[in-house]
C-alpha cells in the first residue's frame, strides 16, 4: 500500500511540474484516450484488410496505354476465349446448311398452268396478255397455241405437257431461293435424300438464273412440243418456275450447334513461356487484360510463402501511416481524441472511401474516375467539417493509401494530390450553394491540367492523355455535385454548421425570430444591434463574423417566456420587479439563459449557436439585485445573514471561444449605452473600456483564448460601431416660439429610473 501510494504521489508531482513537457505519445496514452487508441487500432486493421485485396489488382487496365512491351515473369497459361469462339464460329460457318423440300411442288403448279394455257390465251391478242406470257409469246406462237384450245387437239396438248413435266423431274434440278443461292455460293449444302452437295454445281440453280434454266428446259421442250412452241414453252417454264427447296432454319441451327460443340474447350488454352513478350506496346484491350490477369495470378502463385513478406511490408506501411495520421489529428484537432463519436466518424469516412476506391481497382477498367473521387470527397468533407490544413493533411494520407491500394504510380498520386490541394485551398467557407459547384469545376480543371502534365511526362499518346483528362475532370465535377447533395448529412454527422446554414438562420422569417419580434420587440431590436456590433468586432480580429452576427440574433431568445420582466420590453407598463424580492427577480433574470437553451433545442438551432445563449453572460454578477439585496439585509439589522456574491451570479459557463466573448462585450456595451443620458464619444469610449476591463478582471475571458491585443481591437470596433448607432443630430425647427435648436438623441430610448439596468440585456 505504501509503495503504491508513493507511486501515485510521484505521478501527481510529475504532472504538476511546469518544467516537464508531456510528449505527444504521453497525451495519446492518457486513460481517457483509450477509446481513441482503440479506434486507431481498428482503423489500422480495417485499412490493412482493404489493402490485402491489392494482390488481386492487376497493374494494367483496359484502355490504359503501355509505353513498352510486357514480358512474362513466369510460365503461364491463359484461356483465349476469342480464339475458341473464332474456332466455333468457323465450325458453324463451314457446316452445310440444311434444306428441305418446298411445301408446294413447283412442277405440279407449273403443270396446271401449262395445261390451262390454251384456254388462257384463247381469243386474245399479244398486247392483251399479261407477263410473263406477253414477253414469252409472239403473234405466230400465240396463234399456234390457240389451236390447242380445240377440244379435238386438247388431248394431244395434255399428253405433251405430261411427258414434258415428267422429263423435267428426270432432270433432277435443285432450284434454291435467289438469296440462299447467293449466300451459299461456293459452299456445301445438305439436301434431303441427297446429302451434301455443292451449292454452285450445274444442277443447283435459282429462279433468277433465266438463261441457265432455259438451256436446261430446252431439250425436254423440243422433244415434246413443235419446233415453233418449244423455245416459248422453255422460256415460259423458266419464268414461272419457283424453288423446289427452301432453307430449314431449325435444322440448320441444330447442325451448326452440333458442329460448334465438337470443338474442345482446350483449343482456347494458350501457353506463354517466361521472358516471352505477350503484350506489345500500345493500348490494353480486353484480350490483353486477360493475359495480364493470368500472368499476374501465376506470378503470385509462384511466390509461395514469400508473399507473406509483401503482406508484412503492407501492414508495416499501414501502421506507419496510421501513427502519422493519429499524431496529426492529436496535434491539430485534439478534440477528436476526446470526442469518441467524432473519432469514429472520421475513421469510418476514410475507411469507406478507401474501400470504394479499392473495389474499383478490382475491375478491369481504368480507375481514374472512381479512384480519384473518393479521396477528393474526403478532402471536401474534412475541409467543411474542420479546417483546410487538417483536411489537407488527412486527405494527403488517404491519397497515399488509395495509390497504394490501386497499385498506381507517381502520375496518379500527382493528379490526386493536385485535386486534394485545390479542394482544400478553395474550400474556406460555404456561404452559397454554387460554392461547391465552383469548387468541383476548379478541382476538375486542376486535375485535368495535372493529367496532361503527367501524360506528357510519360510520353503517352495524346488520345490516351485526353481520355484520362476527361475522366479526372468528371471525377472533380462529380465530387462537387455529390458534396452539395450530402451537405446536410455532413453537418449532422460531424455536428457542424456551415455558413450557408447560418445565412438561412439569419432570415427574419425564421419562426423563432418572428416569435421574438412579436412577443419581445425590445429584445429583438436589442439583438439586432448586438449582432451588428459583434460582426464588426469579429471582423477586426479575424474571428467568425457570420457566426457572431447570426448567433447574436438568438442569444436572448429566452426572454420570450417572460418579456415583461425585462426593461426593453416594458414600455409604459412600469417595472414589475418593484414588488418582488431580489432573490425572486434574480431567478427570473438568470432564467432566460436556461429558457433560451430549451427554446434553441425545440427549434433545432445548430450546436454552435447554443454556446452564445449559455455563455453571453458567463458568470457575471447581477449587480442591481445584489446591491438591492445588500441594502435590504442592512435594513434588517446586524443579525441578518450577509448576502453572498456568488449567489447573485449567472450560472455560466464562461465564454470558451473568442466569438462568445465578443458577444458578451457587445451585449453589455449596447445595453449600457442605451441607459446613458447623453452619450458622446468620450463617454462611450470610457464606458466600453470600463466594461471590458471589469469582465477581464472578473475572469470572464479566461477560457476564451482572447489576447490583450485582440481585446483592444474589439474595444475600438465597439466604440466605432456604438458611435455610429448613438450619434447626435440637429433638431429640426418648429413653429412653436419656445422651440430652440439643440442637439438631441432621437435614437436614444428614454430611461426609466426604477428600471434596473440588469433587467435589460446584462
Amino acid at each position: 500500500m505504501g509503495r503504491a501510494s508513493s507511486s501515485r504521489r510521484r505521478e501527481e508531482i510529475r504532472k504538476n511540474r511546469p518544467d516537464i513537457e508531456e510528449t505527444l505519445l504521453g497525451r495519446l496514452l492518457r486513460p481517457h484516450h483509450h477509446v481513441a487508441l482503440a479506434v486507431a487500432i481498428g482503423f489500422a486493421v480495417c485499412i490493412t484488410a482493404i489493402l490485402m485485396l491489392r494482390p488481386q489488382v492487376v497493374g494494367w487496365r483496359v484502355g490504359q496505354f503501355t509505353p513498352h512491351d510486357i514480358v512474362a515473369r513466369v510460365d503461364f497459361e491463359y484461356h483465349d476465349s476469342e480464339k475458341l469462339n473464332s474456332a466455333r464460329t468457323a465450325a458453324r460457318l463451314t457446316e452445310p446448311r440444311v434444306y428441305r423440300m418446298a411445301r408446294i411442288n413447283p412442277f405440279d403448279s407449273l403443270k396446271a398452268e401449262l395445261l390451262a394455257l390454251p384456254e388462257t390465251v384463247k381469243g386474245q391478242r399479244v398486247e392483251q396478255l399479261s407477263d410473263p406470257l406477253k414477253s414469252s409469246l409472239d403473234a405466230v406462237t400465240l396463234e399456234k397455241l390457240q389451236e390447242y384450245s380445240d377440244p379435238i387437239r386438247q388431248a394431244a396438248w395434255q399428253d405433251s405437257v405430261d411427258v414434258y413435266i415428267r422429263r423435267l423431274h428426270e432432270l433432277d434440278l435443285r432450284i434454291l431461293p435467289d438469296i440462299q443461292k447467293k449466300t451459299d455460293a461456293g459452299r456445301n449444302i445438305r439436301l434431303p435424300g441427297i446429302g451434301p452437295v455443292r451449292a454452285d454445281d450445274e444442277k443447283t440453280l435459282s429462279p433468277a438464273m433465266k438463261d441457265e434454266l432455259v438451256a436446261k428446259f430446252s431439250t425436254p421442250a423440243q422433244a415434246n412440243f413443235s419446233s415453233l412452241l418449244a423455245p416459248r414453252v422453255a422460256a415460259l417454264t423458266a419464268a414461272k418456275i419457283t424453288p423446289n427447296f427452301e432453307l430449314d432454319e431449325i435444322a440448320t441451327t441444330q447442325a451448326q450447334n452440333q458442329a460448334a460443340d465438337t470443338i474442345d474447350d482446350t483449343l482456347g488454352d494458350v501457353a506463354v513461356m517466361k521472358n516471352m513478350i505477350f503484350v506489345e506496346r500500345g493500348e490494353i484491350g480486353p484480350s490483353e487484360y486477360i493475359q495480364l490477369k493470368a500472368e499476374h495470378d501465376a506470378f503470385l502463385k509462384s511466390l509461395g510463402n514469400a508473399v507473406w513478406w509483401q503482406r508484412l511490408g503492407l501492414m508495416a506501411t499501414v501502421i506507419a501511416l496510421t501513427v502519422v495520421g493519429s499524431m496529426y489529428v492529436a496535434t491539430y484537432q485534439p478534440r477528436i481524441v476526446k470526442n469518441h463519436a467524432r473519432a469514429l466518424g472520421l475513421a469510418s469516412l476514410m475507411i469507406s472511401m478507401l474501400l470504394l476506391a479499392q473495389l474499383t481497382g478490382l475491375g478491369s477498367t481504368r480507375s481514374y474516375i472512381f479512384g480519384l473521387a473518393p479521396t477528393i470527397m474526403v478532402a471536401t468533407i474534412l475541409a467543411i467539417a474542420y479546417d483546410q490544413r487538417f483536411a489537407m493533411g488527412l486527405a494527403g494520407i488517404h491519397a497515399l493509401m488509395a495509390t497504394l491500394a490501386l497499385g498506381e504510380g507517381l502520375d496518379f498520386l500527382i493528379v490526386l494530390m493536385t485535386g486534394v490541394m485545390t479542394c482544400c485551398f478553395l474550400l474556406d467557407d460555404v456561404r452559397t450553394r454554387s460554392k461547391l459547384i465552383e469548387l468541383g469545376g476548379a478541382c476538375a480543371l486542376a486535375m485535368m491540367g495535372a493529367t496532361f502534365a503527367a501524360g506528357w511526362l510519360n510520353m503517352d499518346p495524346m488520345a490516351y492523355i485526353v481520355k484520362n483528362a476527361i475522366y479526372s475532370g468528371a471525377a472533380g465535377l462529380a465530387v462537387g455535385f455529390l458534396a452539395l447533395g450530402i451537405l446536410p448529412f455532413i453537418e449532422k454527422t460531424f455536428r457542424i454548421t456551415t455558413s450557408m446554414t447560418l445565412l438561412e438562420l439569419a432570415d427574419a422569417s425564421h419562426p423563432l425570430l418572428r416569435r421574438l419580434s412579436m412577443e419581445a420587440p425590445g429584445t429583438y431590436n436589442h439583438s439586432l444591434q448586438v449582432a451588428t456590433l459583434s460582426e464588426e468586432a469579429a471582423e477586426s480580429i479575424g474571428a467568425n463574423s457570420l457566426l457572431c452576427r447570426v448567433a447574436a440574433y438568438y442569444h436572448d431568445v429566452g426572454k420570450i417566456n417572460k418579456p415583461e420582466y425585462f426593461v426593453e420590453n416594458q414600455g409604459q407598463a412600469g417595472n414589475r420587479h418593484v414588488h418582488l424580492s431580489p432573490s425572486v427577480s434574480l431567478l427570473i433574470i438568470i432564467g432566460h439563459v436556461k429558457d433560451g437553451v430549451e427554446l434553441a433545442k425545440e427549434y433545432a438551432l445548430p450546436s454552435n449557436v447554443m454556446p452564445f445563449i449559455q455563455q453571453h453572460h458567463g458568470t457575471t454578477l447581477v449587480e442591481f439585485f445584489y446591491h438591492r439585496a445588500c441594502k435590504e439585509a442592512e435594513k434588517m439589522g446586524p443579525m441578518e445573514q450577509e448576502v453572498q456574491q456568488h449567489q447573485y451570479r449567472y450560472p455560466g459557463p464562461k465564454p470558451r471561444t473568442r466569438e462568445t466573448a465578443i458577444c458578451m462585450l457587445a451585449d453589455c456595451c449596447e445595453s449600457a449605452c442605451r441607459a446613458m443620458q447623453e452619450p458622446n464619444p468620450a463617454r462611450i469610449e470610457q464606458l466600453v473600456h470600463d466594461l471590458a476591463m471589469k469582465r477581464l478582471l472578473d475572469g470572464q475571458f479566461d477560457e476564451s483564448e482572447l489576447t490583450m491585443r485582440e481585446l483592444e481591437l474589439i474595444e475600438r470596433s465597439l466604440v466605432k460601431s456604438l458611435l455610429g448607432l448613438y450619434h447626435g443630430r440637429i433638431a429640426y425647427p418648429t413653429d412653436k416660439p419656445s422651440a430652440q435648436p439643440s442637439l438631441t438623441q432621437p435614437n436614444m430610448p428614454t430611461s426609466v429610473s426604477n428600471n434596473p439596468p440588469e433587467a435589460k440585456t446584462a
